[in-house]
């Protein structure tokens, strides 16, 4: 509780940092607006560079609570505090009460991930989800085939999610780690257990949507995205 209150209850302590903070605060504050939750605007004009999530997740929070710099930052404070608590119970249930507490500890006074939890920026909401996806994924190794399909699949929704909160560099990370660990381990059987037919269906049916949605509203879309933004300002 006394961690809660330090980490939601400081979040409007400060004003909005430019560009960053005062870009991904404006373009939820536009869609609630304009009522348009499939086109990210700024400023009305057109902003295709990251995918919706964290939009719609801080207008949900404007809807809610009204808008405020608290408002604004509160997506990534709560994936940061669930992280914390996710790094608690994942040590635990491996090694114990005592691994639990050191693992939130640690997490929880990083500087860097104390301070990505109280900025607005897209990259908390990756990183938690890509700390489900993969700790999902442990799990799923371990339990019961029966269980680990569960665990694979809730890996497969989180990847989703990461997905939307990001866009496909989620995708290159969590693979990265797959590949690596499959190399430096010479170890295929993880790659028995991701139920590439169930979860793929429920990936596309959580990531594919908006795509779909924002592509149709805005033909120009899919270019700008996919090539452009993963591919092209990279060369």
């Amino acid at each position: 509780m006394a961690l809660a209150a330090v980490w939601f209850g400081t979040l409007d302590q400060r004003a909005l940092v430019r560009p960053d903070e005062g870009r991904y605060a404006e373009i939820p504050r536009e869609m609630v607006a304009s009522g348009d939750w499939v086109t990210p605007r700024v400023n009305d004009f057109k902003y295709f560079e990251k995918p919706a999530l964290q939009y719609w997740a801080t207008a949900a929070g404007y809807t809610a609570f009204g808008e405020s710099e608290w408002t604004a930052r509160l997506w990534p404070a709560l994936t940061g505090f669930l992280s914390v608590l996710l790094a608690w119970w994942t040590g635990r249930r491996l090694w114990g009460p005592a691994a639990g507490h050191l693992a939130a500890a640690i997490l929880g006074s990083s500087l860097l991930f104390v301070v990505l939890g109280h900025l607005i920026t897209l990259d908390m909401g990756l990183s938690f989800f890509l700390q489900v996806a993969w700790t999902a994924f442990l799990f799923a190794q371990q339990d019961e085939r029966s269980v680990s399909r569960r665990w694979m699949l809730l890996a497969w929704g989180a990847a989703a999610l990461a997905v939307l909160s990001k866009g496909l560099v989620a995708l290159v990370l969590i693979g990265a780690a797959l590949v690596g660990y499959t190399l430096i381990n010479r170890d295929l059987s993880p790659w028995r257990r991701l139920a590439p037919l169930s979860g793929l269906a429920l990936f596309l049916l959580i990531a594919a949507p908006w795509f779909i949605a924002v592509s149709l509203a805005n033909p120009e879309f899919p270019r700008f995205f996919f090539i452009h933004e993963h591919f092209e300002r990279f060369l």
